[in-house]
This record gives structure tokens, C-alpha cells and sequence, in this order.
């Protein structure tokens, strides 16, 4: 009986341990999402522990009726579609989601299929994984002063300049403030652009834990520090209806694992999101 229950519960364990695949299939040239998708969506994602987060992987794919630019911009449709539900409906599940648009499966005869294509390959494949806690390691981003303003984009973020604060507290040092000035004139100029102030910190392991505030004692370096360039920029006469701020800890840094100083430096930063224009 003891082995048994050993037997029972290791499979349980291989089983939560285990990535969650499954596809939805789309009618011939069509992406949008019916009741039984979302059906089929729900029904998956409810065997998730909402206690914790996951990866996602969304693929889209088509069969290759029609030309290959026009299955490519369908695939990538039908990986919005799925992208979007989720973002909407189950966003408290999701750490990060990737999607790509794969065009044209392959068809070894599709002379025997050349009006009606092949149903099976008019899908979006997700596949979820249990967010192991690592940081995802991002890009730098571009310098928001060197990009035309017409080419600025809503959910984009990007660099300002080095801001730099002294360790471990939300105090500037003095060179940073010429660039926070810079964004002052900026905002002031582009007055139909509002942002929100993104907080990150360096110093991390294998988790995206955020750092010690000596000043509080709190764990919420990245956020108190996006919150002071906030109550800067509205000292400085931007209207705080275009301001808003957030703390992303160590969730995704420029660089991991750290290898010194320089890589440190990278990761403790601020930027900004383009949230309307």
C-alpha cells in the first residue's frame, strides 16, 4: 500500500511538472475567436494553480491555400486573437507571452487538397509552462530622444538617459538630474504623450524579487524609486493626468546572471512606457 501511494503521488508530481499543450482550430481563412475556443481556452487553463504564474507560448499556423504573404499575416491573426483573450480574461495567470507567426504548415500532397487546404493545420498551438521564477532577460531599449515622435509607439519602452541613485536608497545623485530635466522638456514639448515611470533594480539571483529600501526597510526599491521620478515630473509641471509609475523588481533585467559591475550597473535603471499619444 506504501508503494502504491509513493507510485501515486511521484505521478502527480511528473504530471504538475509537466508543459500543458493543446490547439485550437480556425474555419478557412478566419483568426477570430468563437464561443467554442474560448471554451476550449477556459477549460484548459482551470486545471492551472492560480496561486502562482506561467509562460506562454502561442503559434500560429495555416494550411496553404491562399498565398504565402497572406497565410503569414493570418497566422499571425490568429496568434493575436489567442494573445489578446488571454491578456483579457486570465491575466493574473500569465508572466510572459510569446507569439509568432509560423505561416504554411507542410503538405506532402496538396494537389489533392488545393481548394479546401488541410483542416488540421488552421490552428494556434499554446503551450504553458510553470514560471520557474528566473528573470527574463530583455533588450536594451532605444533612447526616446533620438526617435522621431511619429514613430513612438503605445506599449513601447524605452531609455532616457543614465539615471542613477545612490545604493540601496531613492536619492539622485547630481548628474542625473540634467537628464530628468531633458524628460522634463520632452513631456513639456510633446504634451499629448503620457508615460508611465518603470522602475528596475539590479542585484538579483534566480527569483525577481525586488530590493531593500534602507531608507524604509521594505523590499520595494524599483517602485519607490519610478515613484520619485513621478512626484518629480509633476513638481516640475507635468500634469500627473499623464504620469503614472510602476516597479518591476528584477523581473526583467539587460543582463543575467550578473558578471560584475557593469552588468549591475545595466540592470539598475529606469525607463518609460509610451501609454497614449
Amino acid at each position: 500500500m506504501k508503494q502504491l501511494l509513493i507510485i501515486l503521488l511521484c505521478s502527480v508530481s511528473f504530471c504538475q511538472a509537466q508543459d500543458i499543450e493543446f490547439d485550437i482550430y480556425f474555419n478557412l481563412g478566419k483568426y477570430t475567436l468563437s464561443s467554442k475556443h474560448t471554451k476550449k481556452i477556459n477549460t484548459e487553463l482551470a486545471t492551472l494553480d492560480s496561486t502562482t504564474t506561467y509562460n506562454f507560448v502561442i503559434k500560429g499556423y495555416t494550411d496553404f491555400v491562399d498565398t504565402e504573404n497572406f497565410n503569414l499575416e493570418l497566422s499571425k491573426n490568429r496568434a493575436n486573437s489567442v494573445t489578446t483573450f488571454l491578456q483579457k480574461n486570465h491575466k493574473s495567470l500569465i508572466n510572459s507571452i510569446e507569439k509568432e507567426a509560423k505561416g504554411e504548415l507542410p503538405t506532402v500532397s496538396q494537389k489533392q487538397n488545393e481548394r479546401i487546404g488541410v483542416k488540421k493545420h488552421r490552428k494556434v498551438s499554446v503551450v504553458i509552462s510553470k514560471n520557474d521564477h528566473k528573470p527574463k532577460i530583455v533588450k536594451q531599449k532605444e533612447n526616446i530622444f533620438v526617435i522621431p515622435v511619429a514613430k513612438l509607439r503605445v506599449g513601447g519602452s524605452y531609455s532616457f538617459g543614465k539615471i542613477n541613485f545612490k545604493t540601496g536608497r531613492v536619492t539622485l545623485v547630481k548628474t542625473s538630474k540634467k537628464e530628468l530635466e531633458k524628460l522634463v522638456r520632452f513631456l513639456k514639448k510633446n504634451r499629448n504623450i503620457h508615460i508611465e515611470v518603470q522602475g528596475h533594480v539590479c542585484c538579483g539571483g534566480n527569483d525577481d524579487s525586488d530590493a531593500l529600501n534602507s531608507a524604509t526597510g521594505t523590499e520595494t526599491l524599483s517602485l519607490d524609486r519610478a515613484r520619485f521620478i513621478y512626484k518629480y515630473l509633476i513638481s516640475r509641471g507635468i500634469s500627473k493626468e499623464r504620469l503614472t509609475y510602476k516597479g518591476y523588481a528584477f523581473k526583467t533585467p539587460l543582463r543575467f546572471p550578473e558578471k560584475g559591475s557593469r552588468d549591475r550597473s545595466a540592470n539598475r535603471r529606469v525607463e518609460i512606457k509610451i501609454t497614449k499619444v
